[in-house]
């Protein structure tokens, strides 16, 4: 029992222990600037000249769907999303991203703690 015990621990990678699941506003307003708004947060996942997030995190991010995104300008705009993430909770960034799923605008627009917070 104790065998089968430490095999599951060591084949459980640490990265998924680490994360956690965030949802909020996906908000890319300009190139290299990427956020997400929870309900606790600002969360800096990328900005231009400053923290630039890694291709990995970048490939994690979901796939984005037209028909569930806001174009403010141009390319840029933003979607509903929930991401597992490891975070710096000291510095309110997103170090990683290990996958995500877009939602429906209507998910974020009916939580009341992320309303008032549209990008």
């Amino acid at each position: 029992m104790r065998q089968l015990l430490l095999i599951s621990l060591i084949a459980v990678p640490l990265s998924a222990i680490s994360a956690e699941k965030r949802c909020g506003w996906l908000d890319n307003p300009s190139p290299a600037n990427l956020w997400l708004i929870d309900a606790d947060s600002d969360w800096t996942i990328s900005t231009q000249g400053g923290k630039f997030a890694s291709d990995e995190t970048i490939d994690n991010l979901p796939e984005i769907d037209d028909k569930e995104f806001v174009r403010r300008h141009g390319h840029y705009g933003f979607s509903c999303v929930c991401l597992n993430v490891e975070t710096d909770k000291e510095k309110f960034e997103i170090l990683k991203v290990y996958s995500g799923q877009q939602l429906l605008l209507k998910q974020c627009l009916e939580d009341p703690k992320l309303y008032k917070k549209v990008p």
